[in-house]
């Protein structure tokens, strides 16, 4: 009785450090692949491998791997290029310091707005409008690819993609 209770107490353990992205099975969650969904805010995934070379989507996933121990990594585009709206996806298994990177980009205090349950940065002449939401095993980056995209804009579709990508 004593062992069983013992072997339940740790599955539980190990399944929350799996879902949890805690302790030493988040390494297994890190090596997780991503599936990135096939439309977002109502715009389809480029998948053309022509469009994709030309966006650099592929090679800008596999620089995000390597810089990042390995960890899966996305990076999609939804809308196509002659299109009213366009975003960039970026998704990376692993926990990120948003408020660190956001810092890091430079962006002021004013440009910061938290939309949804994501955190956003309205574009400036060197940044894109830009929205982050992430938690211990998956963050996710949206960026519009066009010019007047408000943050209101952009934190549904980092929500959606978040949601989609668990």
């Amino acid at each position: 009785m004593t062992v069983g209770g013992v072997l339940v107490v740790l599955l539980v353990l190990a399944l929350f450090g799996y879902i949890g992205g805690l302790g030493p099975m988040n390494r297994l969650n890190t090596a997780r692949g991503i599936t990135p969904p096939t439309a977002l805010a109502g715009l389809d995934r480029i998948t053309d491998p022509e469009l994709r070379d030309q966006l650099k989507l592929d090679q800008t996933r596999e620089a995000l791997s390597r810089i990042n121990d390995g960890k899966q990594a996305t990076v999609e585009a939804y809308g196509d290029l002659n299109g009213e709206r366009m975003y960039v996806v970026i998704a990376l298994r692993g926990k990120v310091d948003i408020d660190k990177t956001i810092s890091d980009s430079g962006a002021k205090p004013d440009q910061v707005k938290q939309v949804g349950a994501s955190t956003c940065v309205a574009s400036t002449d060197t940044l894109p409008t830009q929205c982050y939401r992430g938690s211990n095993t998956l963050t996710v980056i949206v960026q519009a690819a066009n010019d007047g995209v408000s943050v209101d804009d952009v934190g549904p579709v980092s929500d959606e993609a978040f949601t989609a990508m668990k």
